[in-house]
Protein backbone atom coordinates (compact mmCIF):
# COMPACT_ATOMS: atom_id res chain seq x y z
CA UNK A 1 0.00 0.00 0.00
CA UNK A 2 1.13 3.59 -1.11
CA UNK A 3 2.85 5.27 2.29
CA UNK A 4 0.40 7.52 4.20
CA UNK A 5 0.99 10.24 6.72
CA UNK A 6 -1.42 9.73 9.64
CA UNK A 7 -2.81 12.68 11.04
CA UNK A 8 -3.69 12.32 14.52
CA UNK A 9 -5.67 14.99 17.39
CA UNK A 10 -5.11 14.50 19.89
CA UNK A 11 -7.73 15.18 22.80
CA UNK A 12 -11.22 13.70 21.83
CA UNK A 13 -9.46 11.27 19.01
CA UNK A 14 -6.60 9.56 19.52
CA UNK A 15 -6.79 9.57 23.62
CA UNK A 16 -9.56 7.69 24.80
CA UNK A 17 -11.92 9.84 27.57
CA UNK A 18 -9.43 9.85 30.13
CA UNK A 19 -6.49 11.50 28.54
CA UNK A 20 -4.94 8.20 27.55
CA UNK A 21 -3.70 5.83 25.10
CA UNK A 22 -5.21 2.94 25.28
CA UNK A 23 -2.70 -0.68 24.51
CA UNK A 24 -4.70 -1.03 21.15
CA UNK A 25 -4.33 2.67 20.05
CA UNK A 26 -0.17 1.92 21.04
CA UNK A 27 -0.80 -1.44 19.18
CA UNK A 28 -2.14 -0.61 16.42
CA UNK A 29 -0.09 2.99 15.79
CA UNK A 30 3.39 1.38 16.18
CA UNK A 31 2.06 -1.51 13.56
CA UNK A 32 1.62 1.61 11.22
CA UNK A 33 4.70 3.04 11.76
CA UNK A 34 6.46 -0.38 11.18
CA UNK A 35 4.72 -0.89 7.54
CA UNK A 36 6.08 2.61 6.92
CA UNK A 37 3.50 4.93 7.51
CA UNK A 38 4.42 8.33 9.08
CA UNK A 39 2.33 8.85 12.36
CA UNK A 40 2.00 12.63 12.65
CA UNK A 41 0.53 14.06 16.25
CA UNK A 42 -1.09 17.16 14.78
CA UNK A 43 -2.72 18.91 18.09
CA UNK A 44 -3.81 22.02 19.64
CA UNK A 45 -1.76 21.27 23.06
CA UNK A 46 1.76 22.40 23.49
CA UNK A 47 4.69 20.11 23.12
CA UNK A 48 5.24 19.70 27.06
CA UNK A 49 2.04 17.86 27.22
CA UNK A 50 2.66 16.52 24.00
CA UNK A 51 5.63 15.00 23.79
CA UNK A 52 4.82 12.10 26.68
CA UNK A 53 2.51 10.26 23.99
CA UNK A 54 5.06 10.93 21.27
CA UNK A 55 7.67 9.34 23.29
CA UNK A 56 4.90 6.25 24.03
CA UNK A 57 4.21 5.94 20.34
CA UNK A 58 8.33 5.73 19.72
CA UNK A 59 7.32 7.88 16.97
CA UNK A 60 10.41 9.44 14.44
CA UNK A 61 8.38 11.86 12.53
CA UNK A 62 7.82 15.99 13.11
CA UNK A 63 5.04 16.44 15.80
CA UNK A 64 2.62 19.77 15.48
CA UNK A 65 1.37 21.51 18.18
CA UNK A 66 -0.06 24.56 18.94
CA UNK A 67 -2.57 24.12 15.96
CA UNK A 68 0.09 24.28 13.69
CA UNK A 69 2.38 27.07 14.96
CA UNK A 70 5.21 24.82 16.10
CA UNK A 71 6.68 21.99 13.93
CA UNK A 72 9.59 20.30 15.27
CA UNK A 73 10.88 16.96 15.95
CA UNK A 74 11.11 16.29 20.29
CA UNK A 75 14.46 15.69 21.98
CA UNK A 76 16.46 16.65 19.18
CA UNK A 77 17.31 19.93 16.75
CA UNK A 78 15.23 18.80 13.25
CA UNK A 79 17.14 21.35 10.68
CA UNK A 80 12.88 21.96 8.99
CA UNK A 81 11.76 22.99 12.57
CA UNK A 82 9.10 25.98 12.45
CA UNK A 83 7.40 28.09 14.96
CA UNK A 84 5.45 31.03 14.02
CA UNK A 85 5.17 33.37 17.35
CA UNK A 86 3.33 36.48 18.28
CA UNK A 87 5.18 39.99 19.44
CA UNK A 88 5.06 40.12 23.29
CA UNK A 89 2.73 43.48 22.41
CA UNK A 90 0.42 41.72 21.06
CA UNK A 91 0.43 38.96 23.55
CA UNK A 92 0.17 41.34 26.19
CA UNK A 93 -2.66 43.06 24.35
CA UNK A 94 -4.76 40.00 24.94
CA UNK A 95 -4.86 40.97 28.48
CA UNK A 96 -7.75 43.39 27.96
CA UNK A 97 -10.30 40.85 27.73
CA UNK A 98 -9.89 39.91 31.28
CA UNK A 99 -11.96 42.87 32.05
CA UNK A 100 -15.03 42.29 30.09
CA UNK A 101 -14.80 38.55 29.97
CA UNK A 102 -14.83 35.87 32.54
CA UNK A 103 -11.40 34.03 31.90
CA UNK A 104 -9.66 31.78 34.82
CA UNK A 105 -6.87 31.71 33.87
CA UNK A 106 -4.37 32.78 30.95
CA UNK A 107 -1.43 31.47 29.82
CA UNK A 108 1.45 32.54 27.34
CA UNK A 109 2.99 29.29 25.84
CA UNK A 110 5.78 28.59 23.54
CA UNK A 111 8.62 25.75 22.98
CA UNK A 112 9.34 24.58 27.06
CA UNK A 113 7.54 28.10 28.25
CA UNK A 114 4.76 28.27 30.23
CA UNK A 115 3.77 31.92 32.02
CA UNK A 116 0.87 32.38 33.84
CA UNK A 117 -1.49 35.56 34.76
CA UNK A 118 -1.69 34.25 37.93
CA UNK A 119 -1.28 31.30 40.37
CA UNK A 120 -3.86 28.17 39.67
CA UNK A 121 -4.44 24.77 40.37
CA UNK A 122 -6.94 21.82 38.70
CA UNK A 123 -6.98 23.56 35.38
CA UNK A 124 -6.90 20.69 32.78
CA UNK A 125 -3.94 20.65 30.37
CA UNK A 126 -1.65 22.66 32.43
CA UNK A 127 0.51 21.42 35.61
CA UNK A 128 -0.33 23.19 38.62
CA UNK A 129 1.47 26.48 39.42
CA UNK A 130 -0.06 27.82 42.84
CA UNK A 131 2.54 30.00 43.56
CA UNK A 132 4.57 30.80 39.98
CA UNK A 133 8.47 32.70 40.22
CA UNK A 134 7.42 34.57 37.23
CA UNK A 135 3.98 36.25 35.89
CA UNK A 136 2.72 36.64 32.15
CA UNK A 137 3.08 40.21 32.65
CA UNK A 138 5.25 42.58 31.10
CA UNK A 139 8.06 41.84 33.64
CA UNK A 140 7.45 38.03 33.36
CA UNK A 141 6.93 37.27 30.06
CA UNK A 142 10.50 37.98 27.88
CA UNK A 143 10.25 36.27 24.27
CA UNK A 144 8.33 36.30 22.18
CA UNK A 145 5.00 33.49 22.62
CA UNK A 146 3.55 30.99 20.20
CA UNK A 147 0.22 31.06 21.89
CA UNK A 148 -1.96 32.59 23.89
CA UNK A 149 -4.57 30.16 25.95
CA UNK A 150 -7.56 31.56 27.89
CA UNK A 151 -9.39 29.19 29.64
CA UNK A 152 -13.48 30.04 30.09
CA UNK A 153 -16.66 28.55 30.32
CA UNK A 154 -17.93 26.31 27.35
CA UNK A 155 -20.78 29.59 27.36
CA UNK A 156 -17.76 32.76 27.00
CA UNK A 157 -16.23 30.50 24.27
CA UNK A 158 -18.51 32.28 21.57
CA UNK A 159 -18.70 36.28 22.58
CA UNK A 160 -15.20 36.03 23.54
CA UNK A 161 -13.78 34.77 20.54
CA UNK A 162 -16.49 37.41 18.20
CA UNK A 163 -14.61 40.19 20.40
CA UNK A 164 -11.19 38.50 19.35
CA UNK A 165 -11.89 38.50 16.35
CA UNK A 166 -13.07 42.27 16.31
CA UNK A 167 -10.23 43.45 17.72
CA UNK A 168 -7.55 41.17 16.86
CA UNK A 169 -8.92 40.05 12.99
CA UNK A 170 -5.52 38.61 11.86
CA UNK A 171 -4.95 36.49 14.92
CA UNK A 172 -6.00 32.94 15.10
CA UNK A 173 -8.10 31.54 17.54
CA UNK A 174 -9.58 28.38 18.36
CA UNK A 175 -10.56 26.04 21.12
CA UNK A 176 -9.32 22.10 21.41
CA UNK A 177 -9.23 19.57 24.41
CA UNK A 178 -11.57 20.47 27.07
CA UNK A 179 -13.77 22.00 24.17
CA UNK A 180 -17.44 21.70 26.45
CA UNK A 181 -17.82 22.48 29.99
CA UNK A 182 -15.93 24.72 32.86
CA UNK A 183 -12.51 24.25 31.10
CA UNK A 184 -12.85 25.51 27.50
CA UNK A 185 -9.70 25.98 25.98
CA UNK A 186 -9.89 29.16 23.18
CA UNK A 187 -5.84 29.33 21.91
CA UNK A 188 -4.63 32.50 20.15
CA UNK A 189 -2.14 31.80 17.69
CA UNK A 190 -0.22 34.14 14.87
CA UNK A 191 -2.15 34.72 11.30
CA UNK A 192 -2.57 31.93 9.08
CA UNK A 193 -1.21 29.06 11.30
CA UNK A 194 -3.44 26.53 10.99
CA UNK A 195 -2.92 22.35 11.21
CA UNK A 196 -3.47 22.22 7.38
CA UNK A 197 -0.88 24.59 5.93
CA UNK A 198 1.35 22.26 8.94
CA UNK A 199 0.77 19.30 7.60
CA UNK A 200 1.11 20.37 3.82
CA UNK A 201 4.72 21.32 5.34
CA UNK A 202 5.85 17.72 7.01
CA UNK A 203 4.00 16.14 4.04
CA UNK A 204 6.19 18.15 1.23
CA UNK A 205 9.42 17.13 4.05
CA UNK A 206 8.48 13.59 4.43
CA UNK A 207 7.89 13.30 0.26
CA UNK A 208 3.84 12.42 1.14
CA UNK A 209 1.62 13.58 -1.43
CA UNK A 210 -1.78 15.56 -0.25
CA UNK A 211 -3.94 12.83 -1.28
CA UNK A 212 -1.71 10.55 0.90
CA UNK A 213 -2.70 12.29 3.92
CA UNK A 214 -5.32 10.56 6.32
CA UNK A 215 -6.13 12.81 8.83
CA UNK A 216 -8.29 12.08 12.26
CA UNK A 217 -10.08 14.77 14.51
CA UNK A 218 -13.23 15.61 16.26
CA UNK A 219 -13.36 19.16 17.25
CA UNK A 220 -13.51 22.74 15.10
CA UNK A 221 -9.75 23.29 15.05
CA UNK A 222 -9.49 20.21 13.09
CA UNK A 223 -11.38 21.49 10.24
CA UNK A 224 -9.20 22.47 7.86
CA UNK A 225 -6.89 19.75 8.10
CA UNK A 226 -10.41 17.40 7.64
CA UNK A 227 -11.18 19.03 4.71
CA UNK A 228 -7.57 19.64 3.24
CA UNK A 229 -6.73 15.90 3.74
CA UNK A 230 -6.97 13.47 0.89
CA UNK A 231 -9.00 11.44 3.58
CA UNK A 232 -10.31 13.11 6.11
CA UNK A 233 -11.79 11.18 9.01
CA UNK A 234 -14.12 11.96 11.55
CA UNK A 235 -14.30 10.75 14.77
CA UNK A 236 -17.66 8.82 15.33
CA UNK A 237 -17.81 11.36 18.68
CA UNK A 238 -17.06 14.48 16.28
CA UNK A 239 -18.82 17.91 16.44
CA UNK A 240 -21.58 17.85 13.81
CA UNK A 241 -19.57 20.83 11.26
CA UNK A 242 -16.34 17.97 11.36
CA UNK A 243 -18.63 15.18 10.84
CA UNK A 244 -20.42 16.80 7.61
CA UNK A 245 -16.78 18.07 6.51
CA UNK A 246 -15.01 14.71 6.35
CA UNK A 247 -14.67 11.94 4.01
CA UNK A 248 -15.24 9.37 6.20
CA UNK A 249 -16.31 8.61 9.87
CA UNK A 250 -14.88 6.05 12.61
CA UNK A 251 -17.36 3.38 13.95
CA UNK A 252 -16.34 3.58 17.38
CA UNK A 253 -15.68 6.63 19.43
CA UNK A 254 -12.33 8.32 20.79
CA UNK A 255 -13.05 5.72 24.03
CA UNK A 256 -13.79 2.80 22.41
CA UNK A 257 -10.49 2.86 20.05
CA UNK A 258 -12.24 4.50 16.98
CA UNK A 259 -9.07 5.73 15.56
CA UNK A 260 -7.50 2.23 16.05
CA UNK A 261 -9.98 -0.11 14.76
CA UNK A 262 -10.24 2.53 11.41
CA UNK A 263 -6.85 2.04 10.84
CA UNK A 264 -5.93 -1.49 11.43
CA UNK A 265 -8.95 -2.34 8.96
CA UNK A 266 -7.94 0.25 6.28
CA UNK A 267 -4.13 -0.43 6.22
CA UNK A 268 -4.49 -4.34 7.03
CA UNK A 269 -2.21 -4.04 10.38
CA UNK A 270 -2.25 -6.98 12.16
CA UNK A 271 -2.33 -5.66 15.50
Amino acid sequence: MQRKLIALDLDGTTLNAKGALTPRTIAVLEAASTAGHQVVITTGRPDSISEPFYDQLHLTAPMINFNGALIHVPHQHWVGEHAVTLPIATALGLQEFKADYDIKVMVAEGKQLLVADHGYTDIPFLPDMPTPTRLFDAAGLTQNPISVTMFIDEATLGPLSAAIAGRFPDLAAKTWGAWSGENTALEVTAPNTSKSRALAYVADACGIARTDIWAFGDDLNDLDMIEFAGMGVAMANARPQILAAADDVTGDDNDHDGVAAYLAKALHLAA
